[in-house]
């Protein structure tokens, strides 16, 4: 009984880092898309209800262009089929001929769908 359990937890543990590679993939290719400036690749990494509840994200990014962008001291809770990822950023952008330095700290959700990861949330 006790290897079972044991077999279970660490079958839960490797499915937790499953999942962590795949969050990180997810956030790997938003930072790529934002320092392309690539709205078509940006707009797949979101779940669909979010795409729709802000149309204005790919608008945005299509109008600023290319980004620099760079995560700093990540941290990922994953919570079953939702994931919050916390962390400080740093980023320049052009607005209006106007490049912008911006640092802060940030919050993005993402849920499990049913082809992925997609962000939900925190943008």
């Amino acid at each position: 009984m006790r290897r079972l359990a044991a077999l279970l937890f660490l079958l839960s543990l490797a499915g937790c880092g499953s999942d962590r590679r795949a969050v990180e993939e997810v956030l790997r290719l938003r930072e790529e898309a934002l320092s392309r400036g690539d709205a078509a690749l940006y707009a797949s990494l979101l779940a669909p209800a979010y795409r729709q509840a802000r149309p204005d994200l790919e608008q945005n990014l299509l109008i600023s262009g290319p980004i620099g962008y760079r995560s700093l001291e990540r941290r990922i809770r994953l919570d079953g089929t939702t994931a919050e990822v916390a962390g400080r950023y740093v980023m320049k952008a052009n607005v209006k001929g106007r490049i912008l330095e911006l640092a802060g700290q940030e919050t993005i959700v993402l849920h499990r769908e049913k082809d992925g990861w997609k962000i939900a949330g925190g943008l």
